[in-house]
């Protein structure tokens, strides 16, 4: 088996034109730099799916769907990654070369096969056991399900048996056949004991067969529900090389096209939920799989429309579950997005509510559901008596995590404003108690005059704010005639980086990552330095991605010429750091700059920029230190050696 070169895949995309390939299927048009349109992978009425030429990237601002010309086709058309490549390089005159991949690699690709292969012949079956089983016929009908939705959901029956799939795939003592059956989560094998056969026997027995299905609509998992009384009612299959539970919707395949037609989506927290609603007028439902909704469920659903409402049980595991809901959605928040939280009667889930009430009194509920500033206002002071400065104290420390965790917008200035007029503060002590906006200390200089000039002119130690460049008194250490000894003052504060000089450099080196490659050490660890200073995610997130622009590889130049990172280099990046745990932060960074026109030449002076200034305030910090130590008469020779030495350098910043 044959891998595609990552060489050959980087001049693809630097061959190609992505407008081009976007203008196919979508109609563009020229917005300044970039090209606009009506993004195709979520319903909107004003364009905010933007492509950059000169980025070889798209990227919409409303669903936050982005990629490069073999993510778009892999999106638009339901390519396969091979086969959006094979696609892109016949319209280029092509040919696509394959390298031999690792032993390692043919064994997960193998594997993958077979298991995917298996999920679908094991998802026939139960489908064709249905059926044939009146009682689990019977069950469907009594949950008032059609034939109809039942197909469409792909509903299936798994018999009341220990051995059931033999009849698919043979006999169980096959030790080839049950290791792929285990791992695909279909089988369960004992422990070994000696002298005896191994158990094993089927996962799923006589439950109603939900079959998971990946956006491309290939069975990866199942859900199964017992028919009678029992425990567990539901039981889902285990994480897989196919599956996770925290990165699967239930249902979102078959209601793509109602959530963009209903511009909404409604989140519920059972498979029979969804496949009932779907049954009653609403087929834009979809469940998380028994486990609490995820960041990486909310960036599925925002990329299939801006408004997510999520129903949950009014008991206390309803209001657990969208607690962790809304801590998953916060960091993902734009203000042209709408998620809101509906809580039902302690009696009710959404299948009966509608059964007692009908679809138009569902609608209102869904209509008047809770905003998420509202729940969060609930959240934040849940059990707290605001009429007590505790009470307030206590809201203030719910709600920190929260406003941290939120993107620097306009909600986040109405939710912070609000909650300081509910606890009788002002909105510059919440923000300066949360560690959101931090005022910059006076960067105060040493200050070296006599001390008799001091006590005559009043000033005490607040004398004139010289720079340390300036040597009109002399050095620290040398006393002026007629004068008492120089000190330094008191209150010396070491220079601060600014806090944007981080940003910066993380905005540069996103866009180019081959200049974050070339960085030689020192400098990484200025960069280091100056995005610790800013925060400890602004520090972890510099270093992941120096270590992704590492992994950045260059086109061969033809002939003599040199290597070259190419017009597809941003694109071939961002999908790169779409793989990394850092992904959610990428991707709010990748906002920020998608708009920018800054060209090779002005992010290499940018960057060069940023470092002297870097190292400008790491001068002044060491000649800080230094003086404090000459002040306090504690500075050796070569202290003051040093002192002179950094002088002389100042003068050339």
């Amino acid at each position: 088996m044959a891998l595609i070169p990552q060489s050959f895949i980087a001049d693809l995309l630097n061959r190609v034109d992505i407008v081009d390939v976007v203008g196919q299927h979508v109609k563009l048009k020229k917005a300044g730099a970039n090209f606009q349109g009506l993004c195709p992978f979520h319903s909107e009425k004003s364009p905010s799916f933007s492509v950059s030429p000169t980025k070889q990237f798209y990227h919409c601002f409303g669903c936050g769907a982005h990629g490069s010309a073999i993510s778009f086709l892999m999106e638009y058309s339901g390519l396969g990654y091979v086969d959006a490549i094979e696609d892109l390089a016949r319209s280029a005159g092509l040919d696509v070369p394959r390298e031999e991949c690792t032993a390692n690699d043919v064994a997960r690709q193998q594997q993958a096969m077979a298991l995917s292969e298996v999920m679908s012949s094991a998802a026939d079956w139960y489908r064709q056991q249905l059926k044939g089983n009146t009682r689990a016929v019977e069950y469907l009908k009594g949950r008032g399900l059609t034939g109809e939705i039942a197909k469409r959901y792909a509903l299936g029956y798994a018999p009341d048996g220990w051995q059931g799939l033999e009849a698919v795939f043979g006999t169980y003592s096959n030790d080839e056949i049950a290791k792929t059956l285990v791992e695909g989560g279909l089988l369960i094998q004992g422990e070994q004991s000696e002298g005896a056969p191994i158990k094993r026997y089927d996962r799923f027995r006589d439950r109603i067969m939900f079959p998971i299905r990946n956006p491309k609509g290939q069975t990866i998992g199942f859900g199964g529900r017992i028919l009678d009384q029992g425990e567990p009612k539901y039981l889902n299959s285990p994480e897989t090389p196919l599956f996770s539970k925290g990165n699967t919707l239930y249902g979102l395949f078959e209601a793509r096209q109602a959530i963009r037609g209903q511009e909404y989506v409604l989140v519920c927290e059972g498979y029979m939920d969804v496949v009932a609603l779907a049954q009653l007028g609403f087929p834009n439902a979809v469940a998380t799989l028994g486990t609490a909704c995820t960041a990486n469920h909310v960036r599925m659903l925002l990329r299939q429309t801006d408004k997510v409402v999520f129903s949950f049980d009014g008991d206390a595991a309803g209001q657990r579950a969208a607690q962790r809901a809304l801590e998953a959605c916060l960091p993902l928040m734009s203000d042209d997005k709408e998620i809101r939280f509906l809580f039902l009667p302690t009696e009710h889930d959404p299948d009966s509510y509608v059964r007692a009430y009908g679809a138009p009194a569902f609608e209102k509920v869904i209509k008047e559901a809770m905003s998420i500033s509202s729940f969060f206002f609930k959240v934040a002071s849940e059990g707290h008596e605001l009429t007590t400065p505790e009470g307030r104290a206590h809201t203030h420390h719910a709600a920190k995590p929260l406003l941290l965790s939120m993107p620097p917008i306009a909600l986040r200035t109405q939710i912070l404003r609000e909650l300081a007029i509910r606890t009788n503060t002002t909105p510059a002590e919440l923000e300066a108690f949360c560690g959101l906006t931090v005022a910059p200390a006076p960067v105060r200089q040493t200050t070296y005059q006599p001390v008799q000039a001091r006590t005559q002119s009043g000033q005490g130690n607040q004398g004139n704010q010289n720079n340390f460049s300036s040597n009109r008194q002399g050095a620290p250490w040398q006393a002026s005639k007629g004068s008492a000894k120089r000190v330094a003052t008191h209150n010396i504060e070491p220079p601060k980086a600014p806090t944007d000089l981080a940003e910066q450099m993380l905005r540069v080196i996103i866009q180019f990552p081959h200049l974050g490659k070339a960085l030689d050490a020192n400098k990484r660890e200025l960069a280091f330095k100056a995005a610790e200073q800013r925060s400890a995610k602004a520090h972890a997130l510099m270093k992941d991605l120096l270590s992704q622009c590492d992994l950045v590889e260059f086109i061969p130049g033809e002939g003599n010429k040199p290597a070259v990172a190419g017009a597809g280099a941003f694109a071939m990046f961002q999908d790169q750091l779409s793989r990394s745990e850092f992904a959610p932060l990428y991707e709010v960074l990748r906002n920020r700059v998608m708009g920018s026109d800054l060209e090779l030449e002005g992010a290499a002076a940018d960057l060069d920029g940023a470092f002297k200034k870097l190292e400008l305030i790491h001068l002044k910090q060491e000649m800080t230190e230094i003086a404090q130590k000459i002040a306090g008469s504690t500075a050796s020779e070569q202290d003051k050696a040093r002192y002179r030495e950094l002088g002389e350098k100042l003068k050339f910043f």
